[in-house]
Formats: C-alpha cells, structure tokens, sequence
C-alpha cells in the first residue's frame, strides 16, 4: 500500500474509535492525530477540509505525506472501504 489514513479526532469520540477500529480491524496503515488539546489545529483543519465534525479522516501517500482525498468521516469511511478498498 502506497497510502495511510490520517485519523483527526477527540478521545471522547464514539465515531471516531469505531474509524480507528474499522481501519485496523480491515489492516490499513493509519495514523491517530487527537485533537483534544490542540482547538487552533482543530479550527485550521475545519477549515482546510471544510468539515465541522470529527473524526476527520484523509486518505494520504506514504511517501510525501500529502493528502490524497479526503474521506470524510466515519460513515463516509464505511461507505469508501465498501467501495474502493474492500
């Protein structure tokens, strides 16, 4: 696999544990990036990827870093594995 996810989310965050279960239960590389002391990394994220709920999750290359696509969150996740993925 040429790619990663990056996983943007809050401890507290019942979708966002299931996104990370969901992404290791299936054996894709990702990476968890809380965001629970972090509000002005949240708030620049929010609006880079014009999303307001977490998790906020990224398909990324794993040689540059950069972002591929953005996935969305964890339904949006579901419905990617579903059809690209899985």
């Amino acid at each position: 696999m040429m790619y990663y996810y990056a996983i943007y989310a809050k401890s507290q965050c019942g979708f966002c544990a299931r996104a990370v279960s969901l992404l290791g239960a299936a054996g894709f590389d990702h990476a968890l990036i809380l965001l629970d002391k972090a509000p002005d990394f949240h708030a620049l994220l929010k609006k880079k990827y014009e999303w307001e709920t977490v998790p906020i999750i990224v398909k990324c290359n794993k040689t540059t870093g950069d972002d591929i696509e953005l996935i969305g969150g964890f339904t949006d996740l579901v419905e990617h594995l579903g059809e690209d993925d899985a």
